[in-house]
């Protein structure tokens, strides 16, 4: 294994029942994983963001969300827990 990661790309149906796109992949080493949920109608169309990781020696678990809108000129949605 050289350390690498592909991107997958596959469809699925959201909790909202809306058919989108999935892609994810893994970064920092493998680490962090960063998936993107492209084609979302609801909220005024976008996409979704998360990464996920741990921090403080693995005690946490981070997810950091942020929800892209598709209109120019909103700012992007953002939760981190």
């Amino acid at each position: 294994n050289d350390g690498s990661f592909d991107r997958i790309e596959v469809p699925i149906v959201t909790a909202d029942s809306e058919k989108v796109v999935a892609e994810s992949w893994w970064e920092a080493g493998g680490t962090k994983h960063v998936s993107w949920t492209y084609g979302v109608e609801r909220y005024g169309g976008g996409s979704f963001e998360s990464k996920r990781y741990l921090e403080n020696d693995g005690d946490v678990y981070v997810c950091d969300s942020t929800f892209h809108r598709d209109e120019e000129g909103r700012d992007p949605s953002y939760l981190k827990w």
